[in-house]
């Protein structure tokens, strides 16, 4: 194995693992750390097309669609790296005025009341709905921001499923929340759910 493939395949699994950890830790990071690991992806980036450059240079004919097919493999994943940091990094900015206009907010904890689960159970949906509403989306101290990060604490399974793909942010929880009401809050499927439970 030549040099440059060594340092192509070396660079392309940095990017590779600074993708998962934005997708995986973004929303965990300080301020600090996220711009560190945009700097290191950024680094890798310009290493990987460096190398693989030399690489499709040298290949051979019969090479070129593996070759072409490595660089938008490292593509996708360094673009989507990159979008997941700068998403994070705009949804602090967004708060950061909130937060210091009205200090008391940072300190809001979770209510001492036990948050209800949901599952995706149709059935549970209706007693789900009424202790969130009231603990949670009812409550005017909470940003939207918290109140997303409290729903995805909430729920399990398919239903969970159903709103994975929204980062932890205040413009996301109406979205998120209308979302997963307009799966579940329709009486037939919780009807359907309910008959599910008598024997035929």
């Amino acid at each position: 194995m030549s040099s440059s493939v060594k340092t192509r395949d070396s660079a392309l699994n940095a990017i590779k693992g600074y993708m998962a950890k934005s997708v995986d830790d973004a929303f965990t990071m300080d301020a600090e750390s996220i711009k560190s690991y945009m700097q290191l992806l950024s680094e890798q980036w310009t290493r990987f097309n460096s190398a693989q450059d030399t690489v499709e240079i040298s290949c051979g004919s019969e090479n070129v669609d593996i070759e072409e097919s490595v660089r938008i493999q490292a593509e996708t994943w360094y673009s989507t790296a990159l979008a997941n940091f700068n998403r994070v990094q705009k949804c602090r900015a967004e708060a950061q005025p909130a937060s210091v206009s009205t200090p008391v907010s940072a300190a809001i904890r979770l209510p001492k009341m036990e948050l209800p689960k949901f599952s995706g159970d149709s059935t549970e949906w209706i007693g789900f709905f009424d202790t969130f509403s009231a603990l949670v989306d009812c409550n005017a101290a909470l940003s939207n921001g918290q109140k997303l990060h409290y729903l995805r604490s909430c729920l399990r399974g398919d239903a969970l499923k159903i709103i994975s793909g929204f980062k932890i942010c205040d413009v996301n929880y109406e979205e998120a929340w209308d979302l997963l009401k307009s799966r579940y809050k329709v009486m037939r499927v919780i009807v359907e759910g309910h008959l599910e439970l008598w024997p035929t």
